[in-house]
């Protein structure tokens, strides 16, 4: 039976348990004063998600929050998850795909970094470029599922892309839903491979696993705006959650806090804390879904003052990419529900 109260908003995020995700959930119950709006936390985790719940209600206590548990690595676990969600609301508004992984061996690529600067002839700009994208900086690695999928690919896009399809019936038709991934300046072409968008051959998983995603969102654009849906990308820029405490020990990041605020004078998305990263994932809430534009990446910046803004950011994204990307995954989607194996 469904939950939802007349004239409320739904807001279903994914990863909502903490981070830029839970920070999202307590600012849009701000914006709404905790009355006008639904929210729903979509989670792995059990004892972390109602541990969040309890905080947004502590904060907001004559909110409606909701707890739908999903492994988003899990497809078996999206689908499930995803029953429940539509037993449980008879339309979506805003769908934050947020969740996420990364696996790295703690440190950093030094000896590319090295190269990368002393083989350059802009070395500052690559310097500049290393620390905004982390491209070639971290030593990463992947696993496997007990599905037979790559993990990050499976956590970051696939399960999410099954996610939206397995929730078409609560999206737009009467009034808009928006579809708001959370991607980032990793997001780097070079790293995907549309022959194998698992990046099972790669270095850089996560970073094609981004670059997925904001082809997936202009994918989804071309096929369900006309049904009301509207799919766009944000990135909350260099922000300490769980996710760089992969990267590094939290004690690390806070002796190098004094150096990432001073270089909000270079570049102004090393936001730090989960409020200043949500800054885009909040904004585009409050915009008119089909004004924004579907191939722009909207993202989080702080300046050195301290004053939050967003910006856009055109993605190199082309329309046959996006077309091949969104067959591969229907197809692995319709093998999965038929019971066959998830090769590619």
């Amino acid at each position: 039976m469904s939950t939802i109260h007349e004239n409320k908003l739904v807001a279903v995020i994914t990863g909502g348990n903490s981070g830029v995700g839970l920070t999202t959930a307590e600012r849009l119950l701000d914006l709404h004063d905790g009355q006008g709006i639904e929210i729903c936390l979509v989670c792995r985790n059990k004892t972390r998600a109602e541990a969040a719940q309890n905080s947004l209600l502590k904060y907001k206590p004559t909110a409606t929050v909701d707890i739908v548990l999903i492994d988003t690595s899990s497809i078996a676990s999206v689908i499930k998850g995803a029953k429940e969600l539509r037993l449980k609301y008879k339309h979506i508004d805003l769908l934050y795909l947020n969740a996420g992984a990364i696996f790295v061996r703690r440190g950093i690529n030094w000896s590319h970094m090295m190269n990368e600067i002393f083989d350059s002839d802009t070395p500052g700009q690559k310097i500049l470029h290393m620390f905004t994208t982390g491209e070639g900086l971290l030593l990463q690695t992947d696993k496997i599922t007990q599905e037979g999928l790559q993990q990050v690919f499976a956590t970051n896009l696939f399960g999410h892309f099954v996610l939206v399809q397995e929730l078409k019936p609560l999206l737009g038709h009467e009034s808009p839903s928006q579809v708001i991934w959370t991607s980032s300046r990793a997001s780097i072409k070079s790293s995907f491979n549309i022959n194998d968008i698992q990046h099972k051959k790669g270095q850089d998983p996560y970073g094609s696993s981004k670059f997925g995603i904001d082809v997936m969102s202009m994918a989804l654009n071309t096929r369900l705006n006309n049904q009301k849906v509207y799919s766009h990308t944000c990135c909350p820029g260099l922000v300490l959650t769980n996710l760089t405490n992969e990267i590094f020990p939290m004690w690390i990041w806070y002796i190098l806090l004094p150096f990432f605020l001073l270089m909000r004078i270079f570049v102004s998305n090393f936001n730090m804390t989960p409020y200043n990263g949500s800054e885009s994932l909040v904004w585009i809430s409050q915009q008119e879904p089909e004004k924004l534009d579907p191939v722009t990446r909207y993202e989080s910046n702080t300046s050195f003052l301290g004053k939050r803004y967003v910006t856009q950011r055109k993605l190199p994204i082309e329309s046959t990419t996006c077309d091949q990307l969104f067959e591969e995954c229907e197809s692995m989607y319709k093998k999965f529900k038929d019971g066959q194996p998830l090769d590619e």
